[in-house]
């Protein structure tokens, strides 16, 4: 923090000795009338209240550096504070959020420029068509570059958020379509791996309740059927690991088989199983078809 206000008071001071300048060279080369010390340090302490007020009320320090450029000419066009003129419009232009009070501002600027001119004597003309085009160049144009140079800025910093916003909805897009998968291929592995194994339980219980098998072989179909139902238990949570950040249910079937094929290979293994419909046909890869897979 430290840091950065010293850097900024080091900024303002530096712009405050660029703005300062041009009105010492221009006395000392003899480009203005001689003007005693006290204006000249006058002017310059307006500068440096201006240049302190630039940032949070660039208004007023372009209102003061007009003002100070009205005092040393009343056509506006003066080399020692014309410069600090365009500056401050410039600031003005980048700084301000609303048009209407620096357009009242330079409506103003003009219509005291015009009075001091009309009560000035001689004629009028000439002066006022300096005044107007020392507005026009050193106030108006700089402060439309100014608002140029924030909407760029705006539009800039609007071009990196969008960016940023549709780089995040991409990756979040990404991550949906990975856990999807990742539900898919879990829920493929339930339904294969998790019928068979199911299947081959049931099988060794029919083996372990045979009557005509011996003992021993008795003893290892009921091993057989425990380890199939250990590795079942095993799957369901190892499934429920892998779809945790699951949000949507997805089709518990897996790819190619349905109900019927389903049913035929159960009855293969022994069991007294049959599809029992009412007459009414089940739609391949229906909602029905796929609770009843599930089932």
């Amino acid at each position: 923090m430290d840091r950065a206000r010293t850097a900024a008071l080091a900024g303002r001071c530096l712009l405050w000795a660029g703005l300062v300048l041009p009105g010492l060279c221009a006395d000392r080369l003899g480009l203005n009338e001689p003007r005693p010390l006290w204006q000249q340090t006058a002017g310059a302490g307006v500068l440096a209240v201006a240049t302190a007020l630039a940032r949070r009320r660039p208004l007023t320090a372009f209102a003061l550096t007009a003002a100070l450029c009205l005092a040393d000419a009343p056509a506006l066009f003066s080399l020692s504070y014309g410069p600090a003129l365009a500056v401050f419009a410039v600031l003005l232009g980048l700084r301000a959020e609303r048009t209407g009070p620096a357009a009242l501002s330079f409506a103003a600027v003009a219509a005291v420029g015009t009075v001091r001119i009309a009560l000035g004597g001689g004629d009028p003309v000439p002066p006022w068509l300096v005044m107007t085009g020392a507005l026009l160049f050193g106030g108006v144009l700089p402060w439309l570059g100014g608002r140029y140079w924030r909407q760029s800025r705006e539009l800039t910093a609007a071009g990196w958020l969008r960016a940023a916003r549709l780089e995040e909805k991409q990756r979040f897009a990404e991550e949906r379509a990975r856990l999807r998968e990742r539900a898919r291929i879990a829920q493929d592995m339930h339904d294969s791996l998790g019928h068979e194994l199911s299947l081959l339980a049931l099988r060794a219980g029919v083996l372990q309740v045979a009557p005509d098998l011996p003992e021993r072989h008795r003893a290892a179909a009921a091993d057989l059927r425990a380890a199939a139902a250990d590795a079942t238990d095993r799957l369901h949570r190892i499934i429920g690991v892998l779809r945790e950040d699951a949000d949507e249910p997805l089709p518990l079937a897996p790819a190619g088989e349905t109900v019927g094929q389903l049913v035929a290979r159960a009855a293969e293994s022994g069991l007294p199983v049959r599809c029992e419909t009412g007459g009414r046909p089940v739609e391949p890869g229906g909602v029905a078809e796929r609770l009843l897979y599930r089932v």
